[in-house]
């Protein structure tokens, strides 16, 4: 006989607290969070925008790329404009490459090209090149070709930098630890990104909407490193990884917000690398018969909502100190992986893509096209099947 999904969820979740020493979901109280979320929840776009009549900066942090989170940035990009938002920050661009966005966005028609040059050498590093992130950009031109005469530019901000690959020899590992002191001439990324921010928005008294990996869209909360993703390219400051959205809080403090999309927190290891925010309470609600509809987004800052632990999480804490909103836009078992560009890397380029990859292997003088569009629709189907991590 077939178990019905939303059984197998609960199966799942109880399974998952129970390895982790954690009694059962108490139903009482999961109802009172359904109902807090049903109550309060907003649509998850009038949400965030929403979040600038009390914040120059929100931060949207995911750690796994998905088509659905694409889509949702490409719909808030003109949403957010009526909040007096005129900048989009991007992580997955580096600032070497600014001219390209400048020229992208104001241009008459959408340079595809150009938009994939932009993208290329920080896609390169993290196997990130997908058409709805590529298409996020292209909502800012659109964007752009619709306003009118008076209104300002909405900028594309490139947050990262290049990495100084002439700083290593050509056979270097740049997934060991010992090469990124080289290869980050111009200190952590971290601090770069936040140094970006402040001088291209606060100081000029300017809103941004800014999409990174959770790790740098935290800015309440320093977290405890992780073994494996916070191996390399990290910066640690008395135990604790400091990312951008840490930096941009010590400056702005409360300015800046956190909205993360559902998605596995980075886990404590015991039982694996990944975990269920709010230890499995979100995924519950939302798998109940009486579950809120959704998409959804809430905040996470009081209430029950906010005192519901992740005690699982290498984070740790209350989800309060994660975020102040929480973004549900579908359920585990319908999350699809990002759609791959085609012909990321050609002939034409693909010295250039040998040259900057971080992958040994693709590093090699031997590695061929086919080897970099592999390694894209790997992370793409790993992307997707996330979820699949928890045990």
């Amino acid at each position: 006989m077939n178990v019905p999904e939303d059984e197998q969820m609960f199966e799942t979740i109880e399974h998952f607290r129970q390895r982790r020493r954690l009694p059962s979901v108490d139903q009482d109280h999961l109802a009172s969070v359904i109902d807090e979320i049903s109550l309060t929840g907003r649509e998850p776009v009038k949400y965030v925008a929403g979040l600038f009549a009390r914040h120059e900066i929100v931060f949207v942090g995911h750690n796994f790329p998905s088509r659905k989170t694409g889509m949702f940035m490409q719909e808030l990009v003109p949403a957010v404009t009526g909040a007096g938002v005129n900048m989009l920050g991007i992580e997955w661009a580096c600032v070497d490459d600014q001219s390209l966005l400048d020229e992208l966005v104001t241009a008459e028609q959408f340079d595809e090209g150009i938009a994939r040059s932009a993208l290329f050498r920080w896609g390169l590093r993290h196997h990130f090149a997908y058409i709805e992130y590529l298409d996020i950009l292209r909502s800012v031109w659109a964007l752009n070709r619709t306003r009118s005469s008076d209104s300002p530019i909405f900028r594309v901000v490139a947050l990262d930098y290049d990495i100084d690959i002439d700083a290593v020899t050509e056979n270097a590992d740049l997934l060991s630890p010992y090469a990124w002191e080289h290869l980050r001439a111009r200190g952590t990324a971290s601090r770069h990104m936040a140094d970006v921010l402040l001088r291209e928005c606060t100081d000029k008294g300017r809103k941004a909407l800014v999409l990174t990996r959770t790790g740098n869209a935290l800015t309440r909360l320093r977290r405890r490193p992780h073994p494996v993703v916070d191996r390399i390219d990290t910066e640690i400051v008395d135990g604790r990884v400091v990312g951008c959205g840490n930096h941009v809080y010590s400056a702005i403090a409360d300015r800046a917000a956190t909205v993360l999309i559902h998605q596995p927190l980075n886990a404590d290891g015991e039982h694996g690398l990944f975990t269920l925010p709010a230890d499995g309470y979100f995924d519950a609600a939302f798998a109940h018969s009486n579950r809120p509809h959704f998409p959804v987004a809430f905040d996470a800052t009081s209430g029950l909502i906010g005192r519901l632990s992740c005690s699982t999480s290498v984070d740790g804490g209350d989800i309060s100190q994660l975020s102040h909103g929480w973004v549900f836009l579908e359920s585990s078992r319908e999350v699809r992986g990002p759609t791959p560009l085609q012909g990321w890397v050609t002939d034409t380029n693909l010295a250039e893509a040998r040259r900057w990859s971080l992958d040994p292997q693709l590093r090699s003088s031997q590695a061929t096209v086919e080897d970099f569009a592999n390694a894209i629709n790997h992370a793409a189907a790993a992307a997707e099947l996330n979820w699949t991590q928890i045990v």
